[in-house]
């Protein structure tokens, strides 16, 4: 893993620590909160049990997420990846309070107009990681879509890269299935003992399990296609820059930030001296 990603998810674990750190600092201060709302308040009528499971799903799969999007992201972008790591750990921070306590808890008082608003860390890392965003995609554009670089087809060798993504989206579906069995073991055994509108509560599982599995193939199945251009890719860059060299065309070869296979610009190197330089007599 590059330096870059390395210290996205350090930014991350050490934002999210900030955030629970301060959280149990600030219980004893008179400005503390607790806010019960979340996503329009969709899993109050649950079961501690349910919410619990139902948001450590949402958690792990926005996790999933944000793994392949720093493995994916370029270097050269690296304050994308800091931006999200930041935005990731905020939504992380709250979706912890409300899966252990139920509630999130908010202490940095914040006077607009009349009206008293109160947040906390963890808020701030999300919207202070949605500005990088922000700024990094309309400000430097240019280090993410590379708009001066030919190799603008993200399938380059779509018989290789179509294999890469279909062994992940296999690993995504097959983790989902065995995960999928036992969730729904544990919630009909559970449900039976406490007859808690057991039929209504499966078939919502049910659904879900099935958006989350389809989620969770279809990221798998992008994020093999994205990462694996990072292999194909300069292999396809080569028998360009090949065919270039054999039809007289006398250019440099240089690879992505990121792509593979970087020992390839001295061997193209080698092969520009070798075919535009005449043997010495």
């Amino acid at each position: 893993m590059r330096k870059s990603s390395l210290l996205s998810v350090l930014i991350f674990f050490s934002a999210l620590f900030v955030d629970q750190y301060s959280k149990n600092w600030a219980k004893g201060l008179p400005s503390l909160r607790y806010n019960q709302g979340f996503i329009m308040g969709y899993f109050a009528g649950l079961p501690d049990t349910l919410r619990i499971i139902s948001l450590a799903s949402f958690a792990s799969f926005i996790f999933f997420l944000y793994i392949c999007l720093i493995l994916i992201i370029p270097t050269r972008a690296r304050y994308l990846k800091y931006g999200l790591s930041l935005m990731v750990a905020g939504i992380m921070g709250n979706t912890l309070d409300k899966t252990i306590q139920g509630m999130t808890t908010d202490f940095i008082p914040f006077v607009w107009g009349n009206q008293l608003i109160s947040f906390n860390g963890a808020d701030v890392f999300l919207w202070g990681g949605t500005a990088i965003l922000v700024w990094v995609i309309f400000k430097k554009d240019k280090l993410i879509w590379y708009p001066d670089n030919t190799r603008q087809n993200i399938l380059v060798r779509p018989k290789d890269q179509f294999k890469v993504a279909m062994v992940l989206t296999a690993v995504a579906f097959s983790s989902s299935v065995v995960i999928c069995i036992f969730s729904y073991t544990f919630f009909n055994t559970m449900l039976k003992t406490l007859n808690y509108g057991r039929d209504q509560i499966m078939t919502t599982y049910f659904f879900t399990a099935c958006i989350l599995t389809l989620l969770f193939c279809c990221s798998a199945f992008i994020a093999g296609i994205v990462i694996s251009h990072k292999t194909a890719g300069p292999i396809y860059a080569f028998e360009l820059y090949v065919n270039d060299l054999i039809n007289g065309k006398d250019r440099k070869f240089r690879l992505r930030d990121g792509d593979s296979y970087q020992d390839l610009e001295n061997v193209a190197e080698k092969l520009r001296v070798h075919f535009t330089i005449p043997p010495k007599e």
